[in-house]
């Protein structure tokens, strides 16, 4: 089955990439083409059913994003790279014989220029330099070429906006488009297909989903019917515990969906949930046990999904933050059991520990970092103490009089 992408760019871009993939067999692409950047997230409503978006560049990219946070599939742009710069630049002096001391461009980012000049022994210099900025009008780029060019500063504009360059025509300012090189250009359309392919294959995996009741509740059965019913999810009962058998695409829709998220505040307080993935049902069930006997009484409002890869999604419906628990899983999970602290805190002391370029801290360096109070960070300090998971290691002086601030270290590993 040929993988369907949705191509949003300038005219010139879509005409482009349609003769580059003219003998592709296992793609199928489908243009939707734009005058100006701005006009993207307008596309997006028209757009058919895909198997993944890739965009002309980051301009249209950005205009786009906030309308693509709920996507259910891959998102890509053409990244703007050192080879488009080089490329353009040599041809610029090779065939076109332009003084590119003479020249203003517009780039993504100015550490590309900089990247090249390196690589060329700053043997060349380049005083015209527009980096782009999320917050550039189309009029704000073509004024900054503009500028340079009716004060005799330059020869030649050259931007990485089609839309800049049309206008900086009608203005009958010479001007060039930037060059994408046709191999950037393949292989973006090449990693579109690869993420649609892998997004497809995860949507796929088998997961299951655990719901254990607090207390019984003669009228829960109908509650999980309807969840079993948004998830397209077969289910049974075993005790106090109810077992979903569905798909993660399906756990993926339903994460975005009000109708799921509304059903399960409605017995939050009355069960717990999580979720597991895996390559079979076994492997998934035992990540939704390890996802479930995470939970404290703290996440009452909340739920987990562990995937495949061992990574802990949640909680939800609140945040997707997402914490690694491969490689130390019993370590976390006792620690969890010990200290009773949530998969969320535990997810925050390990970035926490991994920001920090001094092993030792204070409870106010980690009530900064938790934003929470000094007391707070302390009651969290005093349980990890407690069973050894910290260490008090030494005190701190205070700048002003009072007592010494102790100082903490990480008694357990915390890279995953």
């Amino acid at each position: 089955m040929k993988v369907k992408i949705a191509i949003i760019g300038s005219h010139d871009f879509c005409h482009r990439t349609e003769q580059l993939v003219t003998y592709q067999q296992d793609i199928e692409l489908h243009w939707y083409r734009y005058d100006e950047p701005k006009a993207a997230p307008v596309l997006l409503q028209t757009l058919k059913p895909c198997d993944a978006i890739l965009f002309s560049g980051s301009l249209p990219y950005s205009y786009a994003k906030e309308s693509l946070l709920d996507s259910a599939i891959p998102v890509l742009y053409l990244k703007q790279d050192e080879t488009a710069i080089a490329i353009t630049l040599l041809h610029l002096s090779a065939k076109e014989q332009v003084d590119l001391n003479r020249i203003s461009i517009d780039v993504r980012e100015k550490s590309l220029i900089d990247n090249v000049l390196k690589d060329l022994n700053q043997v060349l210099e380049l005083p015209f330099v527009h980096a782009l900025d999320d917050t550039d009008t189309i009029q704000d780029i073509v004024t900054y070429h503009q500028q340079h060019a009716t004060q005799g500063e330059t020869d030649m504009a050259i931007t990485s906006v089609h839309a800049v360059y049309e206008q900086l025509q009608q203005l009958q300012i010479p001007a060039y488009k930037m060059i994408d090189p046709e191999s950037s250009i393949l292989r973006s359309i090449e990693t579109a297909k690869q993420q649609a392919i892998l997004q497809k294959s995860n949507a796929a995996q088998i997961a299951v989903g655990l719901i254990k009741e607090k207390s019984h509740n003669k009228d829960f059965k109908t509650t999980v019917e309807k969840m079993a019913t948004l998830m397209k999810a077969q289910w049974n009962e075993q005790h106090d515990e109810f077992a979903l058998y569905t798909t993660m695409g399906n756990i993926e829709f339903s994460l975005r969906n009000n109708e799921f998220l509304s059903l399960f505040q409605t017995f939050a307080t009355e069960a717990k949930l999580a979720f597991g993935c895996g390559e079979t049902i076994v492997d998934a069930t035992e990540n939704a046990r390890f996802a479930l006997n995470l939970i404290h009484e703290s996440d009452a409002q909340s739920f987990y999904m562990l995937d495949a890869n061992k990574k802990l999604h949640g909680p939800f419906p609140q945040s997707n933050t997402v914490i690694a628990m491969k490689i130390n899983e019993p370590v976390l999970v006792e620690m969890a059991d010990k200290t009773k602290l949530s998969p969320t805190n535990i997810s925050k002391l390990l970035q926490f520990s991994q920001s920090r370029h001094s092993k030792q801290f204070t409870a106010t360096d980690l009530a900064l970092h938790l934003n929470v109070t000094r007391r707070t960070a302390e009651r969290t300090l005093k349980k990890l103490v407690e069973f050894n998971y910290m260490t008090i290691v030494g005190e701190e002086m205070t700048y002003r009089q009072g007592r010494p601030r102790a100082l903490y270290e990480f008694n357990f590993p915390t890279i995953h």
